[in-house]
């Protein structure tokens, strides 16, 4: 095969996203950091998910079309670092290929060249070692290429050889990745996405979805309105000869939403439908049931819209500009909206928001200035790229790391300044922010010298992890003993304690924290962040 069609590219990128959905996972447990945010499998999958989506909805008839779906796809459904810079990389790809409806090796590997050059400007300060090192490895393989071979298959196995030598090299140039022992996430996702393209181009892969996952996909698209059928229910048997099939077939009578797998001699189904106990009385006719769960979905929904009618911004702070922000936690949530943010943004660790939910949220805002605070280092490279896509509104993204940073730069919006003049103050704030956080590890590593097991407490000063332990409020202590030098030239401590922690527990250490620094004033405030126990600013 000489030259790429539509069809071609088609089924390419078809073998890419479910190549990617089977291994996202795989590439999550590579996070440096072993805390609870591991989601660069995830955010890739999603972002190339949504630029297929938008093939699927467009239908596109030529190749240029194709690529304008996919580029708009990817650009507005980015999530994260690197599926922003995953985003990149198509619409300089694309913009190379653009006019043309069959594509040669050469032209292919001119369109990687340009992928390459966008996906790095993209990036503030590009690192080497990591999805960007790929992909500028692999564009120049390709280009080397490009006289000599006449043939996509071969041409496309140097290329997946060479980004597989590619990135077991990242260890080499980024200490951190060597330390913890792993390859960068975001250059496995691409690797992933190139192997998923050549066996798309071969007809050969298809995507695996697990039971629990199908559900999970039914059961949310089921969110909003009136629900049909409003009884969600999951049950487990034990009989052999049940035909999966011909079981499915027969659960239409009571509903929809229906699966069936099979696994030895189990078989577990799930259904929606308004006559559960017909359901399970239907399928006791095979055998015995040995689980069963019935789940009234009308009532979640009913609580998960009076939540979120609760959310709605009631802004009691006069500004001159509209405040969006990323937030985590029913406390953080509230806390948010008393202090007037106008929109909230769900979203943070293991959950980043895409661009177009930050594009979305700055859509609601009535004032013609916007600030927007990512609260998660993984969302400012999306927050940026949504602020490149507002004509209507002057948007400044402040890069904020955590909710507690968030804080004191709300508070120090003042609507008798000018905007420029807000900015610069949000932003000479925040570099003067200091933060403590308590997580836990999620995998055995080593990182900054620490050997750290699966389980362990984490305590970390400004996002780097400084120590381990068992208890998150003796973590918490010891990182205020570690740190008294900075934390006495501060006024303010807040204390921050997540929806896992007692708030007896989190008094006791304010107690303690009091005792260490008497002149300072030190406050305990219910966040209910869900995979932090404690997050701490210093003011």
């Amino acid at each position: 095969m000489d030259k790429l069609t539509l069809t071609e590219f088609q089924r390419m990128f078809q073998g890419a996203v479910n190549n990617l959905y089977n291994k996202k996972q795989l590439v999550n447990e590579l996070n440096v950091f072993p805390v609870p945010d591991g989601d660069t499998g995830t955010n890739m999958y999603l972002t190339l998910k949504r630029a297929i989506d938008e093939t699927n909805k467009r239908k596109p008839e030529d190749l240029r079309a194709f690529g304008k779906a996919i580029c708009d796809g990817a650009l507005i459904g980015g999530r994260g670092n690197s599926g922003v810079i995953l985003s990149q990389i198509l619409k300089g790809f694309f913009e190379s290929l653009d006019g043309k409806d069959k594509v040669t090796i050469p032209e292919f590997a001119e369109a990687l060249i340009s992928a390459t050059a966008v996906a790095y400007q993209a990036v503030i300060k590009p690192v080497e070692g990591t999805i960007l090192t790929v992909i500028n490895t692999v564009s120049k393989k390709a280009l080397s290429l490009a006289d000599k071979e006449s043939d996509f298959f071969s041409f496309f196995r140097e290329l997946l050889k060479t980004a597989n030598e590619t990135l077991k090299r990242t260890p080499e140039l980024l200490p951190v990745l060597k330390e913890a022992g792993v390859v960068d996430a975001g250059g496995q996702g691409l690797v992933f996405i190139m192997e998923g393209m050549l066996l798309g181009l071969k007809g050969e892969i298809k995507m695996e979805k697990s039971f629990e996952e199908s559900i999970e996909e039914l059961d949310h698209q089921a969110i909003g309105g009136k629900l049909k059928f409003k009884y969600d229910t999951v049950i487990l048997t034990e009989v052999p000869t049940i035909d999966p099939d011909k079981l499915r077939k027969q659960l239409e009578q009571f509903g929809d939403s229906i699966v069936v797998a099979r696994s030895g001699n189990l078989t577990k189904l799930h259904v929606h439908s308004n006559e559960p106990y017909n359901v399970m009385k239907f399928v006791m006719q095979y055998g015995p049931l040995k689980e069963a769960r019935i789940e009234n979905m009308q009532e979640e929904q009913e609580e998960f819209l009076a939540h979120n009618k609760g959310k709605q911004p009631k802004p009691i702070v006069r500004r001159a500009v509209s405040i969006v922000s990323v937030s985590q936690g029913k406390g953080f949530d509230e806390i948010f909206l008393s202090l007037g943010v106008d929109v909230l943004i769900s979203g943070g660790q293991t959950m980043n928001p895409s661009i177009n939910d930050i594009l979305a949220g700055i859509a609601k805002c009535e004032k013609k200035y916007v600030v927007v605070l990512p609260n998660n280092s993984n969302i400012i490279l999306a927050a940026n790229e949504a602020k490149k896509l507002v004509k209507d509104k002057v948007v400044e993204v402040i890069p904020t790391r955590n909710m507690v940073q968030a804080i004191p730069v709300i508070l120090s919006f003042n609507a008798d300044e000018s905007f420029d003049v807000n900015i610069s103050r949000a932003k000479k704030i925040l570099s003067e922010t200091h933060s403590f956080s308590v997580t836990y590890s999620v995998r055995d590593t080593k990182l900054n010298n620490i050997k750290i097991k699966k389980g362990d407490v984490l305590g970390l000063t400004d996002d780097k992890i400084v120590l381990k332990g068992k208890n998150p409020e003796k973590v918490l202590i010891h990182l205020f003993e570690k740190n008294k030098n900075l934390v006495k030239d501060y006024e303010l401590i807040s204390i921050y304690y997540g929806e896992k922690i007692k708030k007896e527990d989190a008094e006791n250490v304010a107690k303690a924290v009091e005792k260490m620094f008497p002149e300072l004033e030190v406050e305990v405030v219910y966040g209910g962040q869900p995979f932090y126990y404690y997050l701490v600013s210093l003011e």
